[in-house]
């Protein structure tokens, strides 16, 4: 394999400069930096990760576990982790837990054994919470749950705020005459922090309005799309569909209106629905879904900030308790054209 030496030799620059170049740092002229480049693409220069780690205990690695890469809200959080990678120079390593706990605690093992210089977690259920609580107390990798988190676990955690969406759901939807919803979720033995949080926040708000919550479970599918189907056909079929649904996110509310489609439901005229997430295309349904934006993208932005803010406490061996804490990012309506105004 092609070295520095060589790409100084063809090149005709100082070692340091091809150095700055290769790493990504320092100030090098636009001339020099594309002499660097067409050189390394020339002789096959391929960056020698592990040697670099060894040099600098420092590997630029950074992981990042999710339950289910076929979740479309998963797979949300690749491409801003991806743009981090490439503006921090540093590389993405991501593994599934396949909705499997223990596969997850593997995946984390895996990943610090690799020496990551930090991990992103979306975990899968509560199955690992005295695994996570034990890592809050003894790893030194910076760990940062996404979008779900755990009480009193000494982890930092960065994702939506569901009170706040609660809110702004609820206001959408009582400004255009509704008084009533019906929640629409999947029973759950011990319930992850976002749908806990949001479910009994709207039904809060329904309350703090005067407004009926009704809540509906399902047992669990394959995925929510399915939940959301079996659930409407259900209601229509029994002839008690409300006229206001909140399913528990997008893919559930997807499901929810393709089974209105088949058995000729109007929405919104017959049954209006408010999903959560903004998960897909305005056009994967014939009407825009009204949802709340989850911002994936500020999430990734606040969550990659956050971490390196603890990186940089540590080497400078700062207090980082302060970093150690939760934070919410504030999405904000969609105004689909799933919600209907009816006369209060």
């Amino acid at each position: 394999m092609a070295s520095y030496k060589d790409i100084v030799k063809m090149t005709g620059l100082s070692l340091g400069t091809v150095s700055n170049v290769v790493q990504g740092k320092g100030s090098v002229k636009p001339e020099n930096r594309e002499k660097v480049l067409n050189a390394m693409k020339e002789l096959g220069y391929r960056v020698d990760y592990q040697a670099r780690s060894l040099a600098s205990d420092k590997t630029d690695l950074i992981g990042l576990i999710v339950s289910d890469i076929e979740n479309v809200a998963e797979t949300k959080f690749m491409m801003p982790m991806e743009t981090f990678a490439e503006k921090n120079h540093c590389r993405i390593i991501t593994a599934t837990s396949r909705n499997d706990s223990e596969r997850e605690k593997r995946n984390c093992e895996s990943m610090l054994s690799s020496k990551v210089d930090g991990l992103f977690i979306f975990f899968e259920s509560l199955a690992n919470e005295e695994y996570f609580r034990m890592l809050a107390r003894t790893e030194k990798t910076p760990i940062i749950f996404l979008a779900r988190y755990l009480e009193g676990c000494d982890l930092p955690y960065v994702g939506v705020d569901n009170f706040y969406a609660a809110k702004c759901m609820v206001d959408f939807v009582y400004s255009r005459g509704h008084r009533s919803i019906t929640y629409l979720d999947i029973i759950e033995g011990a319930m992850l922090s976002p749908n806990r949080d949001r479910r009994n926040s709207v039904e809060a708000e329904c309350k703090a309005r005067g407004m009926e919550f009704r809540l509906l479970e399902y047992p669990d599918k394959r995925d929510d799309i399915t939940v959301g189907y079996d659930a409407a056909e259900e209601l229509i079929l029994s002839g008690k569909l409300p006229k206001m649904v909140f399913p528990r996110d997008d893919s559930f509310a997807v499901g929810f209106y393709n089974a209105c489609l088949r058995h000729g439901i109007r929405v919104p005229e017959d049954v209006s629905i408010m999903g959560f997430g903004d998960f897909y295309s305005a056009r994967i349904t014939p009407k825009r879904i009204s949802t709340f934006d989850r911002k994936f993208d500020q999430v990734i932005e606040t969550a990659t900030q956050l971490y390196l803010k603890i990186r940089r406490a540590r080497r400078n061996g700062e207090d980082e308790s302060e970093l150690k804490k939760k934070i919410f990012v504030k999405g904000s309506i969609i105004e689909g054209e799933t919600v209907a105004f009816v006369k209060e």
